[in-house]
């Protein structure tokens, strides 16, 4: 078991428990599912809140991952200072000019949709007396975010890249706006004109005489449903999926992937509130009848969401279910009444508490109106990440 870096475990308020074996099982099952293509996992937003380095790292050295992406060339190169040598990076998102120098520094490969980050690329190059750099094109296919779009548009961008004469088109792929709205795996016929329009491209490009090594649509929902994109496919590009959350909106889980991750943290204090009493700023919660108050130690400068918890979110305390009743940045209160419980107990915000309980992130997500992982990539540095292989006992 490995804890943050910077301190101590004993320093925190709170924990975030990863199960790396969790994200391993994960990766071989989606290679299985999809009769054995490459998986492209997506390590952006600080490894959607369980920590670029440990994730990253784990990926490489322990599931065999050669290509990673990220959204940012700040992140690539988190990866990169984490040791993951032995891998390719390719980014995502817009990179603004001022990073494309870093980009081809560190062999970093960046999206190109435009003529002036094309040519910024060629000259960076060129300066540094490199023979060429390699990056991903990007197809706007329906999302309508970036993206060079098939037809005119696209033949007259690729000739101007072999006009540049030093860039080598390496990958290329799109992304999905509505993958995730699969019914049970019927899919959508958005996502399917998407993946028409990526053909139609592929083919543009290969008539242009490229032949990319990295070819990636599926994002987590077209991984699960649209296996026509596979023989096309190189790689499938997910990101909650490794981590355990289909992202399909009926929760649909064909892939049978695992949850990975519990945040945990303790009573820190209680109280016996009675009628007329009240709790937290602008006296939050006025109890009508006696009612028990536990404090605990997070609010929302750890990241848990204000509103979330202010709707009456639950959390498992003592082996049952208690909602909050208030919070504030530090600390939060909890409706115990009837449930055993003493100061320092453990609370369990989402995840497994140890007992055979869960609060899925899938119930998360629907409580909250959000994606799966919304929650995770709120939660802050006041949080310690705990990476373990092995269930084991923890503090809290």
């Amino acid at each position: 078991m490995s804890g943050n870096s910077e301190m101590d475990i004993n320093y925190y308020n709170s924990r975030l428990d990863i199960n790396l074996d969790a994200i391993s099982r994960n990766i071989e099952k989606i290679r299985a599912y999809t009769g054995g293509l490459q998986v492209l996992p997506v390590v952006k937003s600080n490894a959607y809140g369980l920590g670029t380095a440990e994730i990253a790292r784990h990926l490489v050295k322990n599931c065999g991952i050669r290509l990673l992406a990220a959204a940012r060339i700040f992140e690539g190169c988190q990866i990169q200072d984490a040791g993951c040598t032995e891998t390719e990076i390719m980014i995502l998102g817009p990179v603004p000019p001022c990073s494309i120098p870093v980009a081809v520094e560190r062999d970093i490969q960046i999206p190109l949709f435009l003529k002036s980050d094309a040519l910024l690329l060629s000259q960076e190059t060129h300066r540094r007396g490199l023979p060429c750099v390699k990056a991903h094109l990007k197809i706007e296919t329906g999302m309508n975010r970036i993206g060079v779009k098939p037809g005119a548009e696209l033949e007259e961008f690729l000739r101007y890249i072999k006009g540049l004469g030093n860039i080598e088109i390496d990958g290329v792929f799109t992304h999905f706006a509505t993958a995730d709205q699969a019914q049970h795996g019927e899919g959508n016929p958005f996502t399917r004109q998407q993946l028409a329009l990526f053909q139609r491209a592929l083919a543009q490009t290969r008539d242009a005489g490229i032949s990319p090594r990295f070819i990636h649509c599926c994002n987590t929902g077209g991984t699960t449903w649209l296996k026509e994109a596979y023989p096309l496919s190189t790689h499938v590009r997910v990101g909650s999926l490794y981590l355990g959350y289909s992202s399909v909106q009926d929760d649909w889980n064909p892939v049978n992937v695992e949850e990975c991750a519990s945040w945990k943290t303790l009573i820190v204090n209680l109280r016996d509130i009675q009628p007329g009493e009240s709790v937290g700023y602008g006296r939050a919660f006025m109890p009508d009848t006696p009612t028990r108050v536990a404090v605990i130690g997070i609010g929302y400068g750890d990241g848990y969401l204000r509103s979330f918890a202010a709707a009456g979110a639950p959390v498992l305390i003592g082996g049952r279910r208690c909602k909050f009743v208030g919070v504030a940045m530090d600390q939060s209160f909890v409706d115990v009444t009837g449930v055993e419980c003493e100061i320092g107990d453990p609370v369990t915000l989402f995840g497994e508490d140890g007992r055979g309980n869960r609060i899925s992130g899938l119930e998360i997500g629907h409580l909250m109106g959000e994606t799966r992982l919304a929650m995770f990539t709120h939660i802050t540095q006041r949080v310690a990440r705990v990476y373990h292989s092995t269930a084991e006992q923890t503090t809290f």
